[in-house]
């Protein structure tokens, strides 16, 4: 099957997250997409909301959707979680899978620094949605700035509409006591509110 790897914080999983995953599962013909929660975010400097619970609103969010499964594979692996790593460990479980990692353009251009960018790119094609002011990066400068043959780079970009909906700016209004009814599921929201997550105080 083609399954399509959604990593990231989800902290917490929002509306945005769904569209883009959604569209990417359409458009590039995946038979899945499994959303792969960060254990230790490398880059993420603060507070980070526990994995389980992080885990556990990504499955409310997720539910009743045939094609959309939570991977709580990254805590399984050493810390910090680099994808890398990560998509060693599930060809090695699922071999009979093709992988595809979906990404904002906007990582595109930091993926050369990321933790040993050449095996990822080996073991993934990538799934591109465009940022609205962002130049895209060809397969070709990719493979240029990773000292790579084109080839070697597999990139498809699905159109997806811009939803701009940062997990930060929600955590902020949770904070200020704001809503956020309609830029997370429902289930999500009576989650946050249940264990006031990102509540002052």
């Amino acid at each position: 099957m083609r399954i399509g790897i959604f990593g990231g914080t989800f902290d917490p999983v929002h509306m945005g997250h769904l569209i883009l995953a959604e569209q990417c599962r359409t458009q590039a013909a995946l038979d899945e997409v499994w959303f792969v929660p960060s254990h230790s975010p490398p880059h993420k400097g603060g507070h980070v909301t526990r994995f389980e619970q992080r885990c556990e609103m990504l499955e409310l969010a997720t539910a009743g959707h045939p094609a959309f499964r939570v991977s709580r594979i990254e805590s399984e692996l050493p810390e910090p979680s680099y994808t890398a790593r990560t998509l060693e460990v599930l060809h090695a479980r699922h071999p009979e899978h093709e992988f595809h990692l979906l990404l904002g353009s906007d990582c595109l251009p930091d993926l050369p620094g990321w933790y040993e960018p050449r095996r990822v790119i080996a073991q993934a094609g990538l799934i591109v949605v465009p940022r609205p002011g962002v130049m895209l990066w060809t397969a070709k400068r990719l493979a240029a700035a990773l000292g790579l043959p084109e080839e070697a780079v597999r990139v498809q970009f699905v159109a997806c509409p811009m939803i701009e909906i940062a997990s930060r700016e929600l955590r902020r209004a949770l904070h200020d006591g704001l809503s956020i009814r309609y830029l997370v599921p429902r289930a999500v929201e009576e989650y946050v509110r249940e264990r006031k997550l990102y509540a002052a105080g």
